[in-house]
């Protein structure tokens, strides 16, 4: 079962709570996931899942508020090699949940965006919540942090997005084909909205991964940070003997400074030391005095190169000279 298919069927068992609430979810699942119909003069009403918690779900809610039992059938999606679960209500029930979910109005057929009915905390909550099950799904968040809702209705979409700000969660809104869809990119904010509507368990899931995820990204910084310093230390190492082997042959160890001499032969004898350690083993006290010399005897090789290609390029115009 994949993570939103688990964080719906945890949904599911949330009970049932007051009526209006009851209605608003059945509200938010018919315009995610159902359909009107007009088969031979009877007006009929049809949602299609591939969850059977949220066709369980739904089915409870019909019978709940109106006191009849959805027909409900099985087929197979070919395409996706998965089952889809159709709960289909009739006449005259039909029209009335039509009326009361605001799928219609009373001028007949058309989406109906009035979500006033929608007035308390509870409600909305529940609406989101069928909105959710109908026609929502999240990533898994070991892969990446997203929720969302699609929705085939602009109006629909927005209202929902509305709905979800005024509970104080950030959402936002783009289209992607036909459809319209409602989402969110922070982990805070699908937290936030996944413990509203009652997927505890897949909130402790999501935490789990969040922290374990900082841990992971705090050694991965610490290690890159640890891998870029060793990498410079050695670079720098390099550098230094090249330098002084670069003096030693051109010029001699013997004609430095005592100071710079003693430094060279340290480096020399320890390719691999820190400043550190080269530090402790001259007895210099601090790394800067180290340093210092290790950059004055880059400096004297540098001095040394470009005296002998300054020779070298006099050499050879003179002798081209006729």
């Amino acid at each position: 079962m994949s993570f939103s298919a688990s964080a719906k069927a945890e949904v599911c068992r949330q009970k049932p709570e007051k009526e209006c609430c009851e209605l608003a979810e059945l509200a938010a699942m018919l315009h995610t996931a159902g359909s009107i119909s007009i088969s031979g003069g009877e007006f009929m009403l049809r949602l299609d899942t591939e969850n059977a918690a949220v066709a369980r779900r739904a089915f409870l809610l019909i019978k709940n508020l109106y006191g009849v039992n959805a027909r409900t059938q099985m087929h197979t999606n070919q395409l996706k090699h998965n089952h889809i679960y159709s709960l289909t209500i009739g006449a005259p029930t039909a029209r009335m949940v039509a009326m009361d979910t605001h799928l219609i109005g009373e001028e007949g057929l058309g989406l109906e965006t009035d979500m006033s009915f929608l007035s308390s905390r509870c409600c909305k909550v529940a609406f989101v919540r069928g909105a959710f099950l109908g026609g929502g799904s999240v990533t898994n968040p070991e892969k990446s942090y997203h929720l969302e809702f699609v929705s085939g209705q602009k109006e629909f979409a927005s209202g929902l997005l509305n709905i979800i700000k005024d509970l104080g969660v950030s959402a936002r809104m783009t289209e992607r084909g036909r459809n319209y869809v409602v989402y969110l990119k922070e982990g805070d904010a699908i937290v936030t909205l996944l413990t509203m509507i009652g997927a505890h368990a897949s909130i402790l899931n999501i935490e789990n991964i969040r922290v374990l995820k900082s841990v992971r990204n705090n050694v991965n910084r610490k290690v890159n940070c640890e891998t870029g310093n060793l990498s410079k230390t050695v670079n720098a190492s390099l550098r230094q003997q090249e330098s002084i082997e670069y003096i030693r042959t051109h010029m001699g160890l013997d004609k430095l400074a005592p100071g710079l001499r003693e430094v060279a032969q340290a480096r020399m004898d320890n390719p691999e030391a820190s400043l550190e350690e080269l530090a402790a083993m001259l007895g210099a006290g601090s790394r800067s005095g180290v340093n210092h010399k290790l950059r004055k005897l880059i400096s004297i090789a540098e001095h040394l190169k470009s005296t002998r290609e300054g020779i070298h390029a006099g050499e050879g115009t003179d002798h081209q000279t006729p």
